[in-house]
């Protein structure tokens, strides 16, 4: 093997390992829901399904929104794919996506957020709610 196939697959190696390490938004399960919301620290998740529209379109701003609350450690940001884990989206009511709501620090018992789904909106919510000061750097 050349010397630069092997840089070129160390660099890649590394760029997996990094991404795999960074987990802004945390994907949740029915089998890790409870295990993540509602213990030491507030949630805000988001309820979506992959076909949506307004869920594509809110994304990038979601994704942007958990790196920023990455470094908050009394805020979980997360998601569920409503495709896969039905149960657990029918459980809290969700009927339309996204669908985004606001679980308080101990709680399993939900706040539907009502804003803009914007990513300015959003960490002012989850600012209010959570009893965090993050800004989001753009």
């Amino acid at each position: 093997m050349e010397k630069s196939q092997i840089w070129l697959t160390f660099g890649t190696l590394s760029l997996l390992a990094a991404s795999a390490m960074a987990v802004d938004v945390i994907v949740l399960t029915e089998e890790n829901f409870h295990k993540e919301v509602g213990q030491d620290k507030g949630a805000l998740v988001e309820f979506y399904a992959p076909w949506c529209g307004h869920c594509k379109k809110l994304a990038p701003k979601y994704e942007k929104l958990g790196e920023s609350l990455n470094k908050a450690k009394s805020v979980l940001i997360g998601k569920v794919d409503c495709d896969e884990h039905k149960s657990v989206c029918s459980k809290y009511g969700v009927q339309g996506y996204p669908t985004i709501q606001w679980f308080p620090k101990g709680s399993l018992e939900p706040k539907k957020y009502e804003g803009p789904r914007t990513a300015e909106a959003l960490i002012e919510f989850v600012n209010r709610e959570g009893g965090t000061f993050v800004f989001i750097a753009f």
